[in-house]
């Protein structure tokens, strides 16, 4: 069921926010417990390099989304080594389609160009082709497919 959205409240999270950031990345992430996620957001959140996050609340208080972002020293396609980058994006089910997503995001760009960015990068699944038509909606371009791979350093 999609509930239409009357107000929408956008804002950084904070370290209050932490249980409320770290449920939501649980949703996006269902291999990882909540308290895990805040665990790790309590450490991202105290690196030298920014890790931001923002919320998303319905004018009735309910947590709409969360979209988390920080600055990479690579990011593919961007013009510079260094770059922000969207790390996770989630919004509830009953809220998408509803503006939520690129309130987000656009919190997101005014951070990145507050912090000197001049590139955005974002990546996702090669099989969520809901996401890959989001990103384009928005005005992202693919600039890369790729595989990742990882080996274990005994």
């Amino acid at each position: 069921m999609r509930r239409e959205l009357h107000g929408l409240i956008v804002r950084r999270a904070s370290s209050a926010d932490l249980t409320v950031w770290a449920a939501l990345l649980a949703k996006l992430h269902p291999g990882q417990s909540a308290a895990e996620f805040e665990a790790e957001l309590e450490q991202l959140t105290s690196l030298p390099e920014p890790y931001v996050g923002f919320l998303a609340f319905t004018d009735d208080g309910n947590a709409a989304g969360v979209i988390d972002a920080r600055i990479r020293n690579y990011a593919e396609g961007s013009p510079d080594l260094k770059a922000a980058y969207v790390e996770d994006l989630w919004v509830e089910p009953e809220y998408r389609r509803s503006g939520v997503a690129a309130g987000l995001l656009s919190a997101v760009e005014g951070w990145a160009r507050e912090q000197g960015m001049r590139w955005l990068g974002s990546d996702t699944e090669a099989d969520r082709e809901t996401s890959h038509a989001w990103h384009k909606a928005v005005g992202f371009e693919e600039v890369e497919r790729l595989v990742v791979f990882g080996k274990a350093l005994a």
